[in-house]
């Protein structure tokens, strides 16, 4: 456990060398470390607040600025220069992390957005985030995985489900629910006017994930600076759904070019 700003967060490491900050996505934890290959760097994976072993915090503790700022303590432990590596929940918070921290290099964000632009779509999309806090307050941790399970947006075997889930179960319902209503895609700031601000940036995309494809096309067309992969036989979770093309990916961007 590593205290950040007076909170004790859950924080996994392996290997030696210049730092990698990884972060998972929502109802993840640190524990996603597993998923990357063995390699001549240190990984740093923290389990982001309301997640894992990280202590719940009120709802106010939990926004974007807040959550940076627990980052940017983190960085403070080791010399960079860093690469930052997010998937989706995590992409996001990283995304964030890259544009105002100077100390990152090299950003590679996973199945992630910038965030919504206009006023009209983050209003619906809090309300969206709103009644899955709810249902999940309502219903309780297995009722809640259960119907994420189903999302369309997966391209996940029943032993992928079986793998990912002791993971989803373990999370504090409540604490899912306040991350929704905090840091959830209408809640946090939107980057699409930041995007020059980005340093190296990769995106990782699933070749059946057609909403991130084009949202990883629209922020090329902002900065074309920025490098689209695509793993094949994927939708939203590549990292899972195609494991060994995504360790390949991931070896060949952390070590110098793909």
């Amino acid at each position: 456990m590593r205290s950040l700003r007076g909170v004790s967060y859950e924080v996994l490491e392996r290997g030696s060398g210049r730092p990698v900050l990884i972060l998972h996505g929502f109802t993840g934890s640190g524990e996603w470390i597993s998923n990357f290959p063995e390699l001549p760097v240190r990984l740093v994976a923290p389990s982001l607040l309301q997640h894992g072993g990280t202590a719940q915090q009120a709802v106010e503790r939990v926004k974007m600025s807040q959550q940076i700022k627990d980052l940017s303590a983190l960085l403070d432990r080791y010399d960079g220069p860093w690469t930052v590596i997010g998937y989706s929940l995590g992409g996001r918070i990283g995304m964030t992390l890259a544009i105002y921290d100077d100390r990152v290099a090299h950003f590679i964000g996973i199945s992630t957005t910038p965030g919504l632009d206009s006023a009209t779509e983050r209003r619906e999309r809090r309300l969206q985030d709103e009644s899955l806090a709810t249902f999940i307050e309502q219903n309780g941790i297995e009722a809640f995985v259960e119907r994420w399970e189903q999302l369309p947006l997966w391209h996940q075997t029943d032993a992928m489900r079986r793998a990912l889930r002791p993971e989803r179960l373990a999370q504090h319902p409540a604490a899912l629910a306040d991350s929704l209503r905090a840091i959830g895609t209408g809640s946090m700031p939107s980057l699409w006017p930041l995007l020059n601000r980005l340093p190296r940036t990769d995106l990782i995309v699933g070749e059946h994930d057609v909403k991130f494809q084009q949202i990883a096309r629209n922020m090329q067309s902002i900065r074309p600076e920025i490098v689209i992969h695509e793993i094949s036989d994927a939708s939203h979770a590549p990292h899972i759904e195609n494991a060994q093309q995504f360790g390949t990916m991931i070896e060949k961007l952390i070590l110098g070019g793909i």
